[in-house]
């Protein structure tokens, strides 16, 4: 679908204006706050239509049209703001990410290029290294570090305790995986976490040991990441850095044209911190927070302290998460067919793991389609995605009910079968999908997974043929937060070395557009207020340095936000 000016507007937009100036002085009172003429507005409204200019009054936008058209609705005191041929899209919306990831603006960069520099053991540990010098730590604190990839790094391994221990001997040390699903700890963290051979596997999660022995190596996946993930969370930063975090955190979303950002699998803690920056005027974003399925049975509990479905002060509750596998790159996401290369702590029919039971799937799904709760599963592969259609159908049946119009989010849905899309609009189900894995691991997963599987990931173009209403996520931290690269990965698929993922996968700038936008909006449940530029939507806008439809695709990923409006308001400008 091609964007277009749509004619029928621009007539009706004739006859309406001159209604409203026949009127004379009395259409200065409701003069608009501001207008903005001479652009190239990207309405993705249901014709995607574009306009010229548009107008705003208290936080909404007013009307849309011609310049001429938009011109003629100033008043006295409207600001009139020349875009001189820019691009205005509405402003993105976070499909999925983790907003209150607050940390990572303080930890140790050790991704590999192009987010980091990092290509080699030996140039991670230096990277730490640098950091406890530069930040004068002492000995006996924490060093966390976030975002090594094995697969970019010049050993094709995990780093190993031992890798640590020589440098840092003193300091526990934790080092983050890319993907948030597994860590590497040095022996000093293991030691204060309690963690010795003798300590079992908890429920959904592994400590990889060393070759013919019980010693842990340093690398924990999953849920055993917990064991030593709560010693850290004992240093906890100030409230007043804490609150300082989420004002840095908004600016950093806002400038990337981010209007609505989501805080997903969100803890108690996260959650209390949120609801204080909110009742304190803190927020000038919008954050949809999704309270993670442990706090489950305590939301059912006291409804009257957890309140989904609106905002307050900016912020949202809208659904329960859950999370039932791992990580595709890190060969821990679940699978009905085995990886194809080693994956460590496996030695046979190696497909990955849950994280949850089917029993627990089942009560947990049940349980907040009993009582109207928006629900969102992470899965990434096709044995995960089975579990939760299973869990879906199975609480059909309980209830007696079908599931359309739940809007039941399956985030990732990274290598979903074509026959499970077929279930997904029979269900009702709504793919959140992760383009950004062609480019990032799109290379690892041909190998791991073979061309085939590897082609289907993030099946967008298959998905919106069958009718499914799809969003794209960036899952921040796991990769930049940058919609405009998300859009670029959408329509063009390439990987590392500059190999395409599949092909038949890729879809049009338009319809990449749309899915971190309107689809945005509807996952939400925010379509009638959101994601589309059109008269009584909330003015929540992005400013663009390039028109996406316009310039070659490769170059989508270099087209810069240049001003974020919420609401009518200026929240970043480029300098």
């Amino acid at each position: 679908m091609q964007l277009r000016m749509n004619t029928t507007l621009k007539k009706a937009w004739g006859i309406a204006l001159a209604l409203v100036i026949s009127k004379g002085s009395g259409a200065q009172t409701h003069a608009p706050d501001k207008i903005f003429i001479n652009g190239k507005v990207l309405t993705i409204d249901s014709s995607n239509s574009i306009v010229q200019a548009l107008a705003i009054r208290n936080g909404r936008i007013e009307a849309v049209g011609s310049t001429a058209q938009i011109s003629r609705l100033k008043g006295k005191s409207t600001a009139v703001i020349d875009l001189k041929g820019k691009t205005v899209v509405p402003g993105f919306i976070d499909g999925h990410s983790h907003f209150m990831g607050l940390g990572q603006l303080d930890l140790v960069n050790i991704a590999a290029p192009p987010v980091g520099k990092v290509t080699s053991i030996a140039g991670l540990v230096e990277e730490v290294r640098k950091f406890r010098d530069e930040r004068k730590i002492k000995a006996g604190q924490w060093i966390a570090a976030y975002g090594y990839d094995q697969d970019q790094l010049t050993e094709k391994r995990h780093p190993a305790k031992e890798d640590l221990d020589a440098v840092f001997p003193d300091n526990p040390v934790l080092l983050g995986h890319i993907s948030g699903h597994m860590l590497v700890a040095n022996s000093a963290a293991l030691r204060l976490a309690g963690i010795t051979a003798a300590t079992k596997d908890p429920d959904g999660g592994m400590i990889i040991r060393k070759p013919g022995s019980s010693e842990p190596a340093g690398l924990l996946q999953e849920n055993a990441q917990a064991l030593v993930m709560k010693e850290l969370n004992k240093q906890k930063p100030s409230p007043e850095k804490q609150m300082d975090q989420i004002r840095r955190q908004q600016v950093f979303y806002a400038s990337f044209g981010i209007t609505t950002a989501q805080d997903g699998f969100t803890s108690q803690e996260s959650l209390d911190l949120l609801k204080q920056a909110a009742s304190e005027g803190k927020l000038f974003l919008d954050v949809v927070a999704l309270p993670s399925f442990v706090l489950l049975d305590k939301i059912i509990a006291d409804p009257a302290a957890y309140k989904f479905g609106f905002y307050d002060k900016r912020l949202k509750l809208d659904g329960i998460k859950l999370s039932s596998d791992g990580s595709p790159q890190g060969k821990t996401a679940f699978f009905s067919k085995p990886y194809l290369t080693p994956v460590p702590g496996c030695d046979d029919h190696c497909t990955g793991f849950p994280t949850i039971t089917q029993e627990k799937f089942n009560e947990v799904v049940l349980k907040c389609f009993s009582h109207n709760l928006h629900l969102y599963t992470h899965c990434n592969g096709d044995g995960a995605i089975d579990m939760y259609i299973e869990a879906v159908k199975n609480a059909n049946k309980e209830l007696h009910s079908g599931s359309i119009g739940r809007r039941t989010v399956v985030i990732h849905s990274q290598f979903v079968r074509d026959d499970q899309l077929d279930q997904y609009k029979e269900l009702g189900l709504m793919p959140s999908f992760f383009t950004n894995h062609a480019f990032f691991w799109g290379d690892v997963h041909t190998q791991n997974l073979g061309k085939e599987r590897a082609a289907f990931l993030s099946p967008l173009h298959s998905a919106g043929r069958k009718g499914i209403i799809y969003t794209n996520h960036t899952d921040y931290p796991v990769t930049p937060v940058n919609p405009l690269f998300l859009l670029w990965t959408s329509v063009n698929r390439l990987s590392r070395s500059g190999q395409v993922i599949g092909a038949e996968e890729r879809i049009s700038v338009a319809e990449g557009l749309r899915a971190i936008t309107i689809n945005g909006a509807w996952q939400y449940h925010e379509e009638k207020d959101k994601g589309s530029v059109e008269k009584g939507k909330l003015a929540d806008l992005a400013i663009l340095s390039d028109d996406p439809l316009s310039v070659e695709p490769a170059r989508i990923r270099d087209i810069e936000v240049l001003e974020t409006i919420k609401e009518g308001k200026t929240i970043y400008r480029k300098n």
